[in-house]
Order: C-alpha cells, then sequence, then structure tokens
C-alpha cells in the first residue's frame, strides 16, 4: 500500500499543476488548460521587452515584480541578466530561421539600402532589406539589419559596413542588384 501512494505522488509531481487558463491566438482568447512552465513564461517575457522595446531594467522594478507576483504567486522574475540571456536566445534562433530561408532562396537576392538619421542624436543608421522570388512566385521582403554606421559616412565606410553583413548573413554569393535609398 505504502508503494502505491509514494508512486502516485511522484507522477503528481512530475505532471506539475493544470490551470484552467486564457489562450490568446491573434484577436480570439478562449479558455483552455494548461500548465506552468518557467521557462516559457521567462520566454514568453522577453518577447514584449522585444517587441515594445522595453528596457531590462523593466524585470527590477518593484511594480513589475508586485504585478508578476500577482498573476502568478510561483513567478520568481529574472534578473537582467537572465532576460539578456534569453533575448540572445530568441535572436540566435530567429537568426537560424533566417538563415535557412535564405539558403532556400534559389534565385539571386535584391537588396535595398536605407541611410537614416535619428533625430535627436544626429546618428546614422543603414537599413539593410532582402527582396526576393519565392517558390509559389510570391514577392518575399525581410529586414535583415539595422546597423549603426558612424559618421562621416564615406562610400568606404558604407561599403565595409555592407560587406560585413552581406558575409554575416551568406548573402555574399547570392546578391543580384543593390539600391541605395536616402532620406
Amino acid at each position: 500500500m505504502e508503494s502505491y501512494i509514494t508512486k502516485k505522488i511522484v507522477m503528481r509531481e512530475n505532471k506539475g499543476q493544470t490551470f484552467l487558463m486564457p489562450k490568446v491566438m491573434q484577436s480570439k482568447q478562449e479558455l483552455g488548460t494548461g500548465t506552468y512552465d518557467v521557462e516559457n513564461v521567462r520566454r514568453e517575457l522577453a518577447y514584449p521587452i522585444i517587441m515594445h522595446e522595453y528596457p531590462l531594467a523593466i524585470v527590477d522594478h518593484l511594480g513589475f515584480k508586485r504585478y508578476s507576483t500577482t498573476l502568478q504567486p510561483l513567478f520568481q522574475v529574472p534578473s537582467r541578466n537572465t532576460m539578456k540571456k534569453n533575448i540572445f536566445k530568441i535572436y540566435a534562433f530567429e537568426r537560424s530561421i533566417a538563415l535557412k530561408l535564405l539558403d532556400s532562396v534559389q534565385g539571386r537576392v535584391a537588396i535595398t539600402l536605407e541611410m537614416l538619421t535619428s533625430s535627436n542624436k544626429k546618428r546614422g543608421y543603414m537599413v539593410v532589406t532582402t527582396h526576393y522570388i519565392d517558390k509559389n512566385w510570391n514577392l518575399q521582403s525581410r529586414i535583415f539589419r539595422f546597423i549603426y554606421v558612424p559618421a562621416p559616412h564615406s562610400s568606404d565606410k558604407l561599403c565595409n559596413v555592407l560587406v560585413d553583413c552581406l558575409m554575416d548573413w551568406n548573402i555574399g554569393t547570392k546578391f543580384g542588384s543593390i539600391f541605395l535609398s536616402s532620406k
């Protein structure tokens, strides 16, 4: 009898607590069951920081910690360094997907460079966008880099930054044309 009870307790601990929780898909929200997964919660916390450009310091704010504890008492708010590592993991994952996508392109890739200057600090940035035709003959465009370019913006400096970007993304042998746009 004791071994039966011990097995049941171990099975319960491994399964995790099941909760009734909202599942949000696009703009629709439904109820469903789920389990509390710390890694998933940390990953999901990283996405709004990335998407909305929140500072990493948000995880240090007392108000954010209180709010998080109210939502889920089991959740330990991670440190800035942990969030930084999680964000770099997401970047590495998304980058690998983008590299596979570029490798699958059978034709040439056109590149558009756009030079932007921030209004408050007068810093120059280069946006590198790739354009290609996919296997279904649809035009696809992806922003691959948003790069700070220190002044002065000489042609040599722009060329070096672009070559580094092309080599970094393995586009060096695939590009067919480059267009430069400045605003």
